[in-house]
């Protein structure tokens, strides 16, 4: 019976005491050159964190680009060179364009 009463006593104790050991009020005073540093510093932080997303996620999203943009290019490629062949019919081109109807 002692020891759970004083498993409860002793973490509120922990958390009551400092609180009653600060002092009622702080006399402090923040001039204009601390608090732009603080000011700034918080900025600076606050920006590193925002490139640094940035750059985790515009990387790989610019190779994904990247690699789609060479993929068009080679289907572009192939469907000039499948044109400019000269063995293929003059019928052919027409519905490889979608230019014939027929």
């Amino acid at each position: 019976m002692k020891s759970e009463s004083l498993k409860r006593i002793v973490p509120l104790a922990c958390l009551v005491l400092p609180a009653l050991l600060q002092p009622a009020t702080a006399v402090a005073y923040v001039g204009p050159g601390a608090g732009l540093s603080i000011v700034g510093s918080l900025l600076a932080f606050f920006a590193a964190i925002i490139v640094g997303i940035f750059g985790f996620l515009w990387f790989p999203i610019r190779r994904i680009l990247r690699k789609r943009k060479q993929a068009r290019e080679q289907m572009s490629e192939q469907s000039q060179s499948a044109q400019d062949t000269p063995d293929s019919e003059p019928g052919a081109e027409r519905v490889m364009q979608g230019d014939g109807d027929a």
